[in-house]
């Protein structure tokens, strides 16, 4: 009689789980502690520059993006409208909260070397990085700064 109690007890258990998992209620809620269940969302948030200027050199769309799991990218076009040379950009950035409160900062990162052109030519380029994944939820992106040479 042990093994069908323990039987029936286990099908109830997995069928509240269940019933709990359709129904959004955390499973912890749901069943006695016979059955875990265990959630790893993977959330992520991006900013975005349009179009910004230093120099003879334009960035378009950079994009930094912070996921759950602490790792993080970079991802931006630039060019440059006057240099043989080789011009560089270089991006950095600050992360704070919405109170203010400084957090972490990455990079610096490069692009590519540059030369002009008419027209000049695109450089897609990006960069990835990781931070500590207990600040992700802290970090308010409408503060972020980036700062920018080139």
């Amino acid at each position: 009689m042990k093994l069908i109690s323990w039987g029936l007890k286990s099908a109830v258990a997995t069928a509240a789980v269940g019933a709990a998992l359709l129904a959004g209620v955390p499973a912890a809620n749901a069943a006695t502690d016979t059955a875990h269940v265990t959630v790893s969302p993977h959330d992520s948030k991006s900013a975005v520059w349009g179009e910004l200027h230093v120099g003879d050199c334009q960035e378009d769309n950079g994009t930094i993006t912070l996921n759950s799991d602490g790792t993080g990218s970079w991802t931006a076009t630039t060019l440059t409208y006057q240099t043989h040379s080789g011009d560089v950009w270089h991006a950095s950035f600050d992360f704070y909260t919405t109170a203010g409160t400084h957090l972490f900062a990455e990079g610096t990162f490069n692009s590519p070397r540059m030369n002009d052109g008419n027209p000049p030519p695109q450089y897609n380029w990006g960069a990835t990085f990781s931070f500590d994944a207990a600040l992700y939820s802290a970090v308010d992106l409408n503060k972020s700064i980036q700062h920018s040479s080139c």
